[in-house]
């Protein structure tokens, strides 16, 4: 503070007459050396020459004293009064001095260095021009996680200027801020105004963000406005900028910053805002009001019935703090505050009051979505918030809604400046639209939502409301009035009233029952409004295309004389189906409510009536193919990788190649050396996805989660990344597995043309796309998921049937299979099919790994004899003996079944002298590296090939039964094992398939690969 005195004196001619203060010739009386001293080595840029060890005395003996009084000195040196704006701060430099003193506890030599970098460090253009003390605060929240007991997030300089932006304050204003802590938002406020008349300051200055700094140059070069009266800029410097902030400390920070300005400081109070406020002076008082109240903040009393009679015990203080600025806003005040997410929907009754009040008594102008993570601190992010922008008085037609996802800087704790700032696309589209009252036209980012969309209560549930709250009331009021007529009847035998009396306090009784029953009905219909201002709730999921087909199909109908939803809904459900066209119509696709209305209505039709109305049947169709988010195109939220490269001119730099695989996606390829040829390489980011145009059919696309240097991969592939603000790549990449993505790539290989997928047509393809925080709990599922399946896979790929550890325990011999055989038959050739009729038959594909797969069934019409010739029963072993692949030639299980099947001729069956052999033994020792080894299939007309007889020659190693059956027990625990990993990768597989199913929008989901 001493140094921006001392900079005002130098710079500010209302305090030149100060000067002679500081001249040798004048003289002041010391209160604690009770000497007369000159004042020349009271200036700040005297302390830097004092010496570490007397620095705390020169301030303490010295400086307090002198400045804690400094008024009675500068009357001294002042022609006249003191000028009203020099008295306003030397008033705050006695604030600030009086009775204060550095203690010994102070380390001199860190004081020592303070001063240094206030000295040397700060640049004296900076001192009049920044919120140097919002700073330091920011940089101590950012240390300690922000001043949660108060609720206190500073908010970010380009966030301040934004809006100030958009509210767009004047001389004629009265600017408030009813928590304002250093007073950001108030000398932003104050900054615009002044620009607008002096288009040479340098608000928001050299901090700002380079893209606001252009936007707001070309502003103020055509909103300039006239200089103001000397009347109107008394009464802004009285009383134009004001704030009140609850703590001590920041409240003089805030007042310092005014000081600087050349503000009141005295405009700044201290205190409870809430408690502060009173109808009688205060109502209706502000014209602008610029602020970002705290969140969840303790309250200081009890109840704040001045603000909010009806609930003045919410302990949810932003609900307050937005109604006390609705309350002290003028008619036509306009308001731009900072609210949590939460604010939006929050459920209880004061929140929905107000909700519906902004829209009611308001003109709720907009609704801007900020990211999460704008509010930042060591210890992480604080909440996600949304600006809401409303104007005091008339009502809310329509409210825009503008999603923010790139402010401009990059996520995290240090922020760096990024291209592509969002905020200035929504100051241009505010002024030029919306603030005139016109709707822009609608992107991605940004749409208008009627107001009678949020007050609409959706008519399913007033039903519910009226049915439930019926059904209790009545049963309630049958028991009163049955107490009630024994009462009348007991009357009527005394004589004291007649049969007809009591007939009419009876229907009275049942009157009042309806009435009863009536406005408890209304009251909780009016409690289950929410009045959310979750705008993109209320957009259908419908694409553009599918509400353009929506009316299409039904733009030849007349309406009808229906204006309501309530009544809409009412016909839907009380006309006949070939009569409801007129009320479909009056439904819009576009809006989520009556968009589901249309599909709870078409579902529930029998499918007949559907298909004889081709109207009903498009309808249902095109409500099928939604999705339970919005879809859009690729196009918005991709960014071709143009990077490429010839590795082969810089030999000496060690490049990674990646590649891509079917299978795992992008891989290493270590094989290869980029330097030995001439061809281009495109150089690949980590979280960008790669794909060969001509080979995408066949699944060649993966997103590459290396993060080596150089890596690169042929210039035949196409690389994109996602803008990861709005859309996740591990997400977009779950959609990439999907079978509807494969559909869609095939739909574009043109017939018989091979196959080249453009990225014209990567970019034309319509995705479900949820809130980027939506993406990643999705993510999160899928990749709990993923993990399973991984895991899964890990143990049965690597686990085997292991002989040498039985081979190490027990006593083997060694036995001809043919001593152990009874009979082999190779199995039926009659041609099998799917089939209602006929006998079941094992084919190849239905042998496992030691059991059978019976999920995929065929039928064979043989004849009874062929079928009794071929049938299975317990005990028979099977094994595969012709196949083109070698791996399936001689898989075997054993049939332990009652039901009835025969076998194709691909397999034989073989039967054992079961006194001397387990079947299962066999089956085991076969199936394992052991067993395989054994077996010789031999290669023949493209197949491989076993037979009967070379298979019986086999010697195998032959325990005893008892043996055998003990290593099957033990075997057979094991395969149980397995079959629960199988089990368990199925489960996860099948909630992938769900989790997609979800995101699409569809009761079921084609598989997915999981690879």
């Amino acid at each position: 503070m001493l140094r921006i005195f001392e900079t005002k004196i130098k710079q500010d001619d209302d305090f030149k007459p100060l000067r002679k203060l500081f001249s040798t010739d004048y003289k002041w009386k010391n209160p604690k050396t009770g000497k007369e001293e000159s004042n020349e080595n009271r200036l700040f840029s005297y302390l830097p020459t004092v010496s570490n060890n007397q620095i705390l005395s020169e301030l303490n003996d010295n400086f307090f004293p002198f400045y804690s009084s400094i008024m009675n000195s500068a009357r001294q040196v002042f022609e006249g009064n003191l000028p009203q704006k020099v008295q306003d701060q030397l008033v705050l430099i006695e604030e600030v001095f009086s009775n204060s003193n550095f203690t010994n506890n102070v380390n001199s030599g860190n004081l020592g260095e303070v001063i240094s970098i206030v000295a040397n460090d700060i640049e004296e253009a900076r001192l009049l021009k920044t919120d140097l003390l919002g700073d330091a605060i920011e940089s101590a929240l950012s240390e300690t996680g922000g001043t949660k007991d108060v609720g206190l997030f500073r908010t970010p300089d380009h966030i301040r200027q934004f809006m100030t932006g958009l509210i767009e304050p004047t001389f004629d204003d009265q600017i408030f801020d009813p928590a304002c802590g250093t007073g950001g938002f108030l000398f932003d406020a104050f900054e615009f105004v002044m620009r607008r008349v002096d288009p040479s300051r340098e608000w928001p200055g050299e901090k700002g963000h380079s893209e606001l700094l252009d936007y707001f140059d070309d502003y103020f070069k055509t909103n300039k406005i006239e200089f103001p009266s000397i009347e109107q800029t008394t009464q802004f410097y009285r009383g134009g900028v004001t704030g009140i902030e609850y703590l001590g400390m920041i409240r003089k920070m805030a007042a310092i910053n005014f000081y600087v300005r050349g503000l009141n400081p005295h405009n700044i109070e201290q205190g409870d805002s809430l408690a502060k406020y009173s109808p009688v002076t205060d109502h209706e008082s502000k014209s602008v009001i610029l602020a970002n109240p705290p969140f969840g903040a303790e309250r200081d009393q009890e109840a704040y019935p001045d603000v909010w009679q009806e609930y003045s015990k919410e302990s949810e203080t932003t609900i307050l703090f937005v109604k006390l600025m609705f309350e002290q806003l003028k008619q036509g005040g306009k308001c731009a505050v900072v609210v949590s997410e939460g604010f939006n929907t929050w459920d209880q009754g004061s929140a929905k009051a107000l909700r519906k009040m902004l829209l009611d008594e308001a003109q709720l102008k907009a609704v801007i979505s900020l990211p999460q993570g704008l509010f930042v601190s060591k210890n992480g992010q604080g909440p996600k918030t949304s600006i809401l922008i409303f104007e005091k008085g008339g009502k809310t037609d329509w409210t825009w809604f503008y999603k923010v996802s790139n402010d401009g800087y990059s996520m995290g704790t240090n922020r760096k400046e990024q291209k592509g700032n969002q905020l200035v696309e929504c100051l241009s589209l505010y002024h030029e639209y919306v603030k005139k009252g016109i709707k822009p036209p609608e992107t991605k980012n940004q749409f208008c939502i009627p107001a009678q969309w949020i007050k609409t209560l959706d008519p399913r549930i007033k039903n519910k409301i009226r049915k439930e709250t019926r059904a209790v009331l009545a049963e309630k009021g049958k028991k009163e009035r049955v107490k009630k007529e024994k009462e009348l009847n007991k009357k009527v035998k005394a004589k004291k009233i007649s049969e007809e009396e009591k007939l009419k306090e009876l229907k009275t009784f049942d009157q009042m029952l309806e009435n009863r029953i009536q406005n408890e009905i209304a009251k909780r219909i009016d409690k289950a409004h929410n009045y959310s201002f979750n705008l993109a709730n209320y957009k259908s999921t419908l694409s553009e295309s599918q509400i353009n087909d929506w009316r299409k199909a039904l733009k030849h109908i007349q309406p009808n004389g229906a204006t309501t939803l309530d009544e809409v809904y009412k016909k839907l459900n009380y006309s006949k189906p070939q009569n409801v066209l007129p009320y479909l119509l009056k439904l819009n696709p576009a809006n989520a409510l009556e968009a589901d209305i249309a599909r709870e209505y078409v579902s529930n039709l029998d499918k007949s009536i559907v298909a004889e109305q081709k109207e009903l049947y498009a309808v249902k169709e095109i409500i099928k193919s939604g999705a339970k988010y919005p879809m859009v195109k690729l196009k918005d939220y991709l960014i071709l990788n143009t990077n490429k490269i010839k590795p082969s001119k810089t030999p000496d730099v060690n490049y990674k190649v990646l590649g891509v695989s079917n299978d795992v996606g992008i891989f290493l390829n270590e094989k290869l050396d980029a330097t030995e040829t001439n061809q281009s390489y495109f150089v690949v980011a980590k979280n960008e996805f790669c794909y060969n145009p001509y080979r995408i059919n066949v699944g060649s696309i993966g997103l590459n989660t290396f993060d080596y240097d150089n890596q690169i991969i042929s210039g035949a592939y196409l690389v994109f990344a996602c803008k990861e603000e709005e859309l996740n790549p591990k997400y977009l990449d779950a959609l990439f597995n999907s079978k509807g993505f494969l559909s869609y790539v095939d739909g574009k290989a043109n017939g018989g043309v091979r196959m080249n997928f453009k990225f014209e047509d990567m970019e034309a393809w319509e995705i479900p796309l949820p809130s980027i925080e939506e993406q990643n709990e999705i993510v999160a599922q899928i990749e709990k998921q993923k993990a399973i399946i991984e895991g899964a896979d890990k143990v049965i790929s690597n686990w085997s049937i292991d002989f040498e550890y039985y081979f190490s325990r027990y006593k083997f011999s060694q036995k001809a299979l043919s001593e152990l055989i009874i009979e082999s038959l190779y199995g039926s050739s009659e041609k099998s099919d799917y089939q209602d009729e006929g006998y079941n038959i094992l084919r190849i594909g239905n042998v496992g790994f030691c059991d059978f797969k019976l999920d995929d069934i065929k039928k064979s019409s043989l004849s009874e004899k062929d079928f009794n010739k071929y049938k299975l029963q317990k005990g028979d072993f099977l094994i595969v003996r012709s196949n083109g692949n070698p791996k399936l030639v001689g898989k075997c299980a054993v049939w332990n079944s009652e039901e009835q099947f025969a076998y194709a001729s691909y397999l034989i069956r073989f039967r054992f002298k079961l006194d001397e052999v387990e079947p299962k033994y066999v089956m085991y020792f076969f199936m394992s590296p052991n067993g395989r080894e054994l077996l010789n299939p031999q290669a023949g007309g493209g197949t491989y090939n076993i037979s009967a007889t070379e298979f019986q020659k086999v010697q195998i190693p032959y325990p005893k039964i008892d043996i055998q059956r003990q290593i099957i027990i033990d075997l057979d625990a094991k395969m149980e094992i397995l079959r629960g990993l199988h089990k368990m990768k199925t489960e996860a597989e099948q909630k992938i398939e769900k989790i997609l199913a979800e995101v699409w929008g569809v009761d079921k989901k084609e598989p997915t690969k999981t690879a």
